[in-house]
């Protein structure tokens, strides 16, 4: 079966179950999806981000939940790039071996014989449940690290019950008093990377942004997908004629295109142009990482709007679980509750333009 057959075809089960189907897991990673952007010494594809952005958005087209696991599981897997050779081949060396986890620094080390102890619990871990190693954001004696714990050392606390990207399996986890070698703690910002590449040029704190949104951009698209196909068959209750010869729909179908096609490009375009700079060697300076995640907020929320009229258009029909309406409403309305994607990022684009100074380092 076609893999975004197969993924549609088992959303409704992984909707039931809260967590992605073994058939799914297992076809990401015969296709490669986990290591889109690892380096090839680790079975990775080394794709560029324009590209990796275009398959999340048709991942998330078919399921959110899936979309979503694709796209953390990918960046988490960037870690590839950073990790000292040694520690990468640890991590890495299983080419089947998913990688998951939070960059937010909850964890807390002290110093022991050759590394640290660490005691932290972390929320927002989608996919850490199916992951062989896992992503702790951890601050040390020198600094905050993007640390890596195998998962024996994890503990899986279930708590996701959430209204969207419910197979995300997005859990709580924890370790008490897991001991972290240094070499498996990296702070990609200033550090030397074990593999040099484009990658580790990208601003790295727009990864995740621009993976989202990307998230978005593809529930957006299904919920088009969905009331086209609907207003083909649908006469309301007390119409005489389908939604599809109605001029208010029509009209409405138009301006949703519009919108999504337009976020769709402008989200190429600076994802592009930012990328092309770590093409060449050269990091991206700050008006162009500051486009690139106002593109990113902007297209976010068009994209929660596009998907709430195609919801409201669908009328009654919307709101039952046989359709694959309300699941986009409330995947896409989940994914941008996500702090990346904030409108308080539209402040500092603002800023920077009107000479204001605001603090880049997290960009």
């Amino acid at each position: 079966m076609d893999l975004h057959a197969l993924i549609r075809a088992e959303a409704p089960q992984a909707e039931q179950q809260r967590a992605l189907t073994e058939p799914v897991l297992t076809a990401l990673v015969d296709h490669g999806v986990h290591r889109l952007i690892a380096p090839k010494r680790y079975g990775g594809a080394e794709t560029g981000l324009p590209e990796w952005s275009r398959t999340v958005q048709e991942l998330s087209r078919s399921d959110a939940s899936t979309g979503w696991t694709a796209m953390t599981t990918t960046i988490s897997s960037s870690l590839a790039w950073y990790l000292p050779t040694d520690a990468a081949d640890e991590v890495f060396g299983d080419p089947r071996a998913l990688i998951a986890g939070t960059a937010a620094p909850l964890g807390r080390a002290v110093e022991a014989d050759g590394g640290y102890r660490v005691t932290g619990r972390w929320g927002w871990g989608s996919a850490v449940a199916y992951s062989s190693w896992i992503i702790g954001g951890t601050i040390t004696p020198v600094g905050p690290r993007l640390a890596v714990y195998p998962r024996n050392d994890v503990t899986i606390h279930d708590t996701w019950h959430a209204a969207g990207l419910r197979a995300t399996a997005s859990h709580e986890f924890s370790v008490q008093d897991a001991f972290l070698p240094p070499d498996r703690a990296i702070w990609p910002i200033g550090s030397t990377p074990g593999i040099e590449g484009p990658i580790t040029i990208f601003p790295y704190f727009s990864f995740l942004a621009a993976g989202v949104a990307s998230v978005c951009l593809g529930v957006a698209r299904r919920a088009i997908d969905e009331i086209e196909a609907l207003a083909t068959e649908k006469t309301p209750q007390y119409a005489t004629t389908r939604l599809a010869e109605q001029t208010g729909v029509q009209i409405e179908l138009a301006v949703m295109e519009a919108r999504l096609s337009a976020s769709a490009a402008f989200l190429h375009e600076a994802l592009s142009t930012a990328w092309e700079s770590a093409l060449h060697g050269d990091p991206a300076p700050d008006p162009v990482k500051a486009r690139l995640r106002l593109a990113c907020s902007f297209v976010t929320g068009e994209a929660v709007d596009v998907t709430q009229r195609a919801f409201a258009a669908g009328g009654g029909s919307s709101v039952f679980e046989s359709s694959a309406l309300q699941r986009c409403l409330r995947d896409v309305n989940v994914a941008a509750q996500h702090t990346v994607v904030s409108r308080r990022m539209l402040e500092t684009y603002s800023m920077l333009r009107l000479g204001l100074s605001p603090d880049m380092s997290r960009f």
